[in-house]
């Protein structure tokens, strides 16, 4: 027989090594069981039963422990009076004693823990209800204790010729508080007129009647500064706002109609209050053009031959007649 023309025994293939599984590598039985015991006897220490025992104690005389502390919110370093908070600059008229005022009003005594969480959010609710407050913008703490307070003020512009006297309003025909304006200080504002009504609720609340508000919402844009920086109320020489003299229940207040009296008693037919969408209707920069325009032309609105009625709400030009005779006489100004 030839070598090599017979087949080769096949190699035999080593065994591979079974695996086992991780947690069984080197793992004798009940080891675990063991490291579990051992684990458990640490905690029987007595050090750490000690330790434990303390920190139970400890959780349980916590709520005694603390009455018994001195407590901090009756510190000087932790309260707030009126003394210790800061608010921005007031306008004209306002009290200067409005933070002390707005603590008396809210019962808050003459301090409150600066420690309270409630206290921003009480503090920023007593602002908001005086009536010299439109809103409140914001009330930081700061340590040693103190609140600033920023707020938005309201501010007078008009006098509403009253019942027994003058009542102050702002913009949006709020009552102001009439004890806080000298007989000065009424001389410095648009006079409103023929008010029949009285304010419906109390001070920091709307008068009440739409009249009012129209009224208010037209002294706010004359008392605006005009080209010489002067406001155009004294600039045009006015002296009162003029209501209508009978208001029907069913009246829409974008139907209201007011006048201006001159303080030479010419009377301007104005029209609809600002805020009117009414489609017939000049705006305002329009008829604020043709008070100045009358004015430049003729020399003021009492000159010669007055008292006037002078018409700015015609979309043709201006009308004008004599009070006194009723003629008159048109002119258009382009």
């Amino acid at each position: 027989m030839a070598k090599g023309s017979g087949s080769r025994k096949p190699k035999a293939k080593k065994a591979e090594p079974e695996c086992l599984p991780k947690n069984a590598v080197g793992t004798a039985p009940g080891a675990s069981a063991a490291s579990g015991k051992s684990a458990f006897r640490k905690w029987l220490r007595p050090r750490r039963l000690v330790l434990l025992a303390l920190f139970a104690s400890a959780w349980v005389c916590m709520p005694v422990i603390s009455r018994h502390l001195p407590s901090l919110n009756n510190r000087p370093e932790y309260r707030v009076g009126p003394d210790q908070v800061t608010i921005n600059p007031a306008p004209r008229c306002v009290p200067p004693d409005l933070v002390r005022q707005v603590f008396a009003r809210a019962e808050f005594g003459e301090s409150q823990s600066l420690l309270d969480e409630t206290l921003s959010e009480r503090v920023a609710a007593a602002f908001y209800t005086h009536p010299w407050i439109e809103n409140v913008s914001y009330v930081r703490k700061t340590f040693p204790a103190r609140l600033q307070v920023e707020v938005i003020y309201r501010e007078p512009v008009a006098m509403v010729k009253g019942f027994g006297g003058y009542y102050p309003i702002d913009k949006h025909g709020v009552l102001l508080p009439p004890e806080d304006f000298t007989v000065a200080d009424i001389e410095r504002y648009p006079v409103i007129e023929r008010v029949s009504s009285v304010p419906s609720g109390g001070l920091g609340q709307p008068w009440g009647d739409p009249v009012v508000h129209g009224a208010a919402e037209l002294a706010s844009v004359l008392l605006q500064p005009g080209p010489d920086a002067q406001p155009r109320w004294t600039q045009f020489g006015l002296e009162a706002i003029l209501v209508p003299r009978r208001v029907a229940l069913n009246d829409e207040s974008d139907q209201l109609e007011y006048q201006l009296r001159t303080t030479g008693g010419s009377e301007i037919l104005w029209g609809r209050s600002p805020s009117t969408i009414h489609p017939g209707e000049l705006a305002v920069d329009q008829k604020i053009q043709r008070l100045a325009d009358y004015s430049h032309d003729y020399g003021g609105f009492d000159a010669e031959h007055g008292p006037w009625e002078i018409d700015i709400r015609p979309w043709n030009g201006i009308g004008r007649a004599r009070l006194a005779t009723e003629s008159g006489e048109t002119r258009n100004f382009n």
